[in-house]
This record gives structure tokens, sequence and C-alpha cells, in this order.
């Protein structure tokens, strides 16, 4: 009776700690509750249990069974077909303790834990738990193909396990714009992952192996462009990277501005739009990426990419023929920062950029520009002998760049009548060019280097006596002038106009008027005020071989003006100084004169409320007439005349005023009374 009360007793612990009766199979396995903990016993070698679980979401489901000395479970996680999610073997070492565990992401659904015997384990209780979280971001279970791949959301971090060695978890992706992917997989020490970037036809856009050295944190990352659709990450086991836990995450950011893989030849470049930021990555050592661009206007063309230390990219601008316009290497020195850069001019058309490894450039992000200024005045590639050389106008600043040690650069330009040609060349220290002047026979008129010395300032220059026709301007380096763009200028500098060809008329209460003679139609005509910069006073394009400029007022008193023409495909013209008279001085008022006809001593005419330089004249008459008297110029406001007789009787006298650089006023009539 004793015994059978203790018996009793320890079956109602046993009950109460949570036991159930397990199924044999697992069509009548027992329903059991989540994060729960269960006991159990195997009665012989031949029971197995089987108990069943429901989650109503995705998550992480994991399997928990306590482990003990001398004795050893099997665990596995199935679905109602049998297949086997997870399974396991608990340790039965003489120290062991705690639990021995397997987790695997599933969707949600009901499906079953089969405990049986390893060794050792009959008639031992054993003790589990299914843990659950719920959460979208898990593995789910099967997913080792295609079609089988778990979908997965961007920029999410998911956590996964390879349950065996040659396991496979494949994930789904899709993009509906263009744009960057980062393939992020959590590094372990000793542990190796592979992972990749695929589409449905197996095409590998970029791959990684995590890091598995003894002190490694953070993540592995593989970087990539690609355009809208669906694409697959495939994880694998590379070392030790079963049965360990990862995280993983698809970073995306959407831009049309990084390089979309496949684009490696020219028939299938990447588009770019000129003067906007790219960035790329080169996924394997012999990997080149093709970009294309098309200028609807010719221009100025810089292809800009940025360094990186222990790295090095080449680069070069090419046509559909493979003709290359420039090409550069970027600098892989320690402290190297900034961007690689070379110009080139080109035509309207269509060009390719590629970008290729030249030193530990695989996997390592790229930045670059293509840069560009619509222009007419530069250099035009490829123009290294007379049938290509550029076509250029005088009188226009242009600029060009010598690619390589042996380019030469050839210019044509036409001379619209017989006259003086000028180059300019502006100068730069530890730089020297050769330019000449020839004919298409290759005579040279006349050549120049420029001066590459440390304090050189301005021009290099030469002026040469050319007849109407075509010419041809060649321009090659002769010291550091590889890769650094030059400047030049031709021009024909119009013929000064003589100082007989031009009238300034300066009116008094109206408009004044210069008139031009000697210029031809379309000349262009301006009038300044002083021999060097100053003020511009007016401007004409003339409409004949003469022509009259009106102009408010050039000045009251007399001086002078400056006058150039310029015509059509010429330099304006020296500036030609044609002096003026200045306007007629205001005439005096009667009020202002005083006369004193004195008897028997000089008389005196008194003018007051002058300026001071005026002078005053007084005369007989009106017109002609004899000069009784002038003044000289006056000190102060007013003037004092002394005449030895104007005449006994009363009379008039005609006074005038002339101010300084202006003309003699008009005669005023002013009475006086007889002597006393």
């Amino acid at each position: 009776m004793k015994s059978f009360l203790i018996a009793l007793l320890a079956c109602c612990a046993f009950l109460m700690w949570g036991t159930e009766k397990a199924a044999a199979s697992i069509s009548d396995a027992k329903a059991i509750n989540l994060n729960q903990t269960y006991k159990g016993v195997l009665k012989d070698y031949g029971q197995k249990d089987f108990y069943k679980f429901t989650i109503s979401a995705p998550g992480n489901i994991t399997l928990a069974i306590k482990q003990k000395h001398n004795s050893t479970w099997d665990g596995e996680i199935m679905n109602s077909s049998g297949q086997v999610f997870e399974s396991f073997i608990t340790d039965d070492s003489e120290m062991v303790s705690g639990d021995a565990s397997r987790a695997v992401g599933l969707p949600a659904g009901t499906y079953y834990i089969k405990i049986e015997n390893y060794s050792g384990a009959i008639g031992v209780n054993y003790e589990f738990k299914v843990q659950y979280t719920q959460s979208n971001y898990y593995e789910k279970e099967f997913n080792d193909s295609l079609t089988a791949a778990n979908a997965i959301e961007l920029n999410k971090f998911y956590a996964g396990m390879l349950r065996r060695y040659d396991d496979k978890d494949f994930y789904k992706f899709t993009l509906t714009k263009p744009g960057k992917i980062n393939l992020l997989i959590g590094n372990q020490p000793d542990v190796t992952w592979y992972g990749h970037i695929q589409d449905t036809k197996g095409n590998v856009y970029d791959y990684l192996y995590t890091d598995d050295s003894e002190m490694v944190t953070g993540y592995s990352a593989a970087e990539v462009g690609l355009p809208a659709g669906t694409y697959y990450v495939k994880i694998e086991n590379y070392s030790g990277g079963f049965e360990t836990p990862y995280q993983m995450k698809v970073q995306y950011t959407a831009t049309d501005y990084y390089e979309k893989e496949f684009y490696n030849s020219i028939t299938v470049a990447n588009g770019l739009t000129v003067n906007k930021t790219y960035r790329g990555n080169l996924q394997y050592s012999d990997d080149k990426d093709f970009y294309k661009f098309t200028l609807t206007k010719p221009g100025n063309v810089a292809l800009s990419i940025k360094q990186s230390s222990g790295t090095t990219w080449y680069t070069h601008i090419q046509d559909t023929k493979g003709n290359t316009f420039t090409n550069l290497y970027t600098n892989d020195s320690e402290m190297i920062e900034g961007n690689a850069v070379k110009e080139v001019g080109l035509p309207k058309g269509t060009y390719y950029v590629l970008i290729s490894n030249y030193f530990s450039a695989t996997d390592v992000p790229y930045e670059f520009q293509v840069k560009y200024a619509a222009s007419n005045y530069y250099e035009q590639e490829f123009n290294n002998n007379l049938t290509t050389a550029t076509g250029v106008n005088l009188n226009q600043s242009y600029k060009g760049n010598l690619q390589y040690s042996g380019d030469i650069d050839f210019y044509k330009f036409s001379i619209p009548k017989d006259g003086l040609v000028n180059l300019q060349i502006p100068q730069k220290t530890g730089l020297e060019l050769y330019a000449g002047i020839h004919n298409s026979s290759g005579k040279v008129y006349k050549d120049l280097y420029t001066n590459g010395s440390e304090a050189v300032k301005g021009n290099a220059a030469l002026q040469v006596s050319l007849k109407k026709g075509m010419y041809y301007l060649q321009i090659k380096n002769y010291y550091g002038n590889i890769d650094i763009p030059y400047s030049f200028k031709l021009y024909m500098q119009t013929p000064g106009l003589a100082s007989s060809k031009i009238t300034v008329t300066n009116n008094k209460g109206k408009k004044d008027s210069i008139r031009i003679s000697g210029i031809k139609k379309g000349d262009v005509v301006k009038v300044y005020n002083a021999s060097t910069k100053g003020k511009l006073i007016a401007q004409k394009t003339s409409t004949g071989s003469a022509d009259t400029i009106s102009v408010n007022q050039i000045g009251e008193k007399a001086g002078k003006i400056y006058v150039t023409v310029t015509s059509p495909s010429m330099t304006e013209s020296k500036r030609t100084a044609v002096s003026f008279t200045g306007e007629q001085t205001n005439a005096v008022k009667t009020s202002q004169v005083k006369i004193t006809n004195n008897k028997s001593k000089k008389d005196v005419i008194t003018v007051s409320k002058l300026k001071k330089g005026d002078v005053v004249k007084v005369y007989i008459a009106s017109k002609g007439g004899k000069l009784l008297a002038k003044s000289g110029k006056v000190a102060k406001t007013s003037a004092a005349i002394n005449i030895s007789q104007l005449g006994k009787k009363a009379g008039s006298a005609y006074i005038t005023v002339q101010s300084e650089g202006m003309k003699e006023s008009a005669r005023v009539k002013v009475s006086y009374k007889a002597e006393k």
C-alpha cells in the first residue's frame, strides 16, 4: 500500500510539470502550446513521440531539449508530409547542462515535433519546449530553390540558418525603379558564408564571401547597380557555415545614377546624363563597365573619376569604332585625394565611357562624372592632321588639350582680306608649346615657342602679314604640356580711322553729332571719352560708307573724343583722337554791365557775375567793327575795363564773354549816357 501511494504521488507530480502522453505517429500527434515546457518518456526502443503546434503568423521556431548525462535524444521539426526542417541530437557528456536546440523560420501553418531515442534514453524522462517569435524577417524553410525563394522586403535584416553543409537559402526581391543594391551578411569568427545576387537565368551580378577571422565584426558587403526587375539572393555554406544562424539584408537606394549590370560592352552600355555623378562597381578583375552619352552640340568634355588609395582604375572615352579620344589612370598613392580629370573637345555625336580595373579595383565602388559645356570654341578631336583640322573663327578664344606626347592639334582659319594676323597664347610656368602658322603645302609663315619660366606672365604673341585665303595653325607640345589645357586667339585688327575722316559738331541746346566717313556698311563705330578704358559714349553699326552718330552731350567745353571702328571678323581698331570746340558761352545780361562815360578821364565798363577765367570783349558794332577793349582772364567774378574814350555823346557798346574752353558769346548791346 505504501509503495502504491509513493508511485501515485510521483505520477501526479510528473503531470503537474506538463507531462503529456505523446502520440506514437504524426497522424495523431498531441497538440502543444508554444513557449511552454513539456515532459515525456520513451518506454521502448521503437517508440517515437509526436507533438504538433500551429502558428498563425510567420516567425522563428526553436526546438530546445534538455540535455542529460548518458542519455541522448534525437529531435526533429517537420511538416505533415514528414519533411524535416531541422534535426539534432542532444549531448550526453558527463558535465553536460542546459538545452540542445535548433531554430528554423517557418510560414504560418501546422508543424510537428518528433522525439526518439538515440542512445540510453529509454525510461529516462525528457523535457522540451517549442519557442516561437513572431516575425516576417526570418528565413522560411523550405527555400532551397528559386521557385521556393522567400520574398523579402528591401532594407530589412533577415535571420536564417543553413540546415546542412550543402543547404542553399534563396530570397527574392523586386525593384520598381533602378538603383544601388548592397548585399550585407554578418561576419562571424570561423564561419564563412557565400552570398550572391542573380536573376532567374542564373546570371550572377555580384557576390561575396564573409570574413571568418578571429576578431571579426560587422558585415561583408557586395555592391551592384540594377535596373528595375526581380532578383534573387542565394546564401550557402563555404566553411563552417551550416547550423549557425546568419543575418542578411538587401539594402537599396533608388537612383538613376548608378551602373546597372550587365553592361560590359558598348551594345548594352548604361545610358548616362552629362554633368551627373554616377557610381559603380567592377565585379571581377577583367570586368568592364560601359556608359553611353550623346552630345547634341560640340563642346568641352571633362572625364572625372574619384581617386582611392591602393586602387587604380583605367577609363577612357571612345566612339563606336573603338577610337579613343582621351584616357586616364587614377592615382593610387597613400594620401591621394580628389579626382583624376582629363579634358577633350568633341563634336556632336554619341560616345562611350569605359571603366576597368588596372590595379586592385575589383569590388571597390567607383564614382565618376562626364562634365560637359557646350561650346563652338574648343578643339574637336581627332584633329591631328590638316584634313581633320578644327575650323576656328578669327577674334575668338579657343581651348584645346594635347592628349599624349606625340599629339598635334591642327586648326584652320580663313583670312577675309589681306592684312596683319595676330596670334596670342597665354603662357604658364613649366609649360612650353610650339605654334606655327602655315598654308596647306606646309609653308611656315611664322612660328613661336611659349615661355615656361618661373615668373612668366602674359601672352606669347606673333604677327604675320597674310594674303586673303585659308591657313592653318599647328600646336604641339615642346615641354610639359601633355593633358594640360591651353588656349589661343587668332585675330586681325581693323585699321584705325584717320582723324580727317571724323567731324565733331558740338551744338548748344540740341544733340551733338559725329560724322564718320571712310568706313563700310556693317562696320561698328564706337566713341569713347578717353584714350584707354574710359566710358563708351556712343556706338553704331554703319549703314554705308559714311554715317552720323548723335550724342546727347559730348561736353560744354572743348575736348577730345576717341573713335574706333570694328569690321566684321576683325578686332576693334586703335582709338583715333579727335578734338572738338566748346559750346558758345552764354551771353551776358545788360543788368550785369555798367558803363561810366567819364569826362576828362578814361571811361569804365564793369561786368559782374562772371566766372573765374572768363574774358570780356567790347566792340563798337553788333557785327564786325572795331574791338575797343579786352579784359584779361577774370580772377574773381567781375571785370573792369578802362577805355580812353567811348564818345562824348550818348551811344552803345557791344559786350561779349568767353568762358574757358568755350566759344565767344553773342554780342549784347549796352547803352551809355553822354559825358557831363
